[in-house]
C-alpha cells in the first residue's frame, strides 16, 4: 500500500526522503535531494510529497516556487514528479500532484504550473497548456496550468 507524506524542512521524514530522493538515477532527484539540505531556501509554502510503501521510495515531487524555467513569471509549480521503475502505471504520479494541489490549496494557493515534455498526461487532471518556453538545459517544454475553483 502506498503512503503518502506531505513534507516540510521540519518533517520527520525529510531526512530518509532527502537520502533516497537522492539516490534515484534521473538528475532531478539529486537536484532536488540537494535543495533539500539547505533547508534555509525554503519557502513556506514549498512541500515534498513523498510516497513510500514502507520504508521504500514510491515516488516524489514537489510544490515549489521556481522550477527548471529562467526568468518566467509563472509560479508556483508542481516540480519533478518520479515514480520508481517497480511502482510506474498505478497512478501514482497522479496522485503525487493530487496531494501538491492540496498543499497548495491548503496555503490559498489558486492555481499552479507544471513544465514537462509529456503529452496527455496532467491534462487528465485538468491542466491546459499556457505556453512552450525552453528550460535551463535548453529543451523546449510545454507549460501548463490548473486554477484551482
Amino acid at each position: 500500500m502506498i503512503t503518502y507524506h506531505t513534507l516540510t524542512p521540519n518533517s520527520p521524514l525529510w531526512s530518509q526522503a532527502t537520502t533516497q530522493i537522492a539516490a534515484i538515477d534521473w538528475p532531478a532527484g539529486p537536484h532536488l535531494a540537494k535543495r533539500m539540505q539547505t533547508p534555509t531556501i525554503w519557502q513556506p509554502f514549498e512541500r515534498v510529497i513523498y510516497a513510500t510503501t514502507g520504508e521504500q521510495l514510491a515516488g516524489f515531487c514537489a510544490l515549489l516556487a521556481e522550477d527548471i524555467i529562467p526568468d518566467t513569471p509563472y509560479s508556483p509549480f508542481v516540480s519533478s514528479v518520479y515514480v520508481a521503475p517497480d511502482y510506474r502505471h498505478q497512478g501514482i504520479s497522479l496522485r503525487l500532484v493530487q496531494q501538491a494541489e492540496t498543499a497548495a490549496e491548503a496555503v490559498n494557493i489558486e492555481g499552479l504550473y507544471i513544465v514537462t515534455r509529456h503529452m496527455g498526461l496532467y491534462e487528465h487532471l485538468d491542466y491546459a497548456l499556457v505556453d512552450r518556453r525552453e528550460d535551463q538545459f535548453g529543451r523546449l517544454n510545454r507549460v501548463l496550468y490548473k486554477a484551482f475553483e
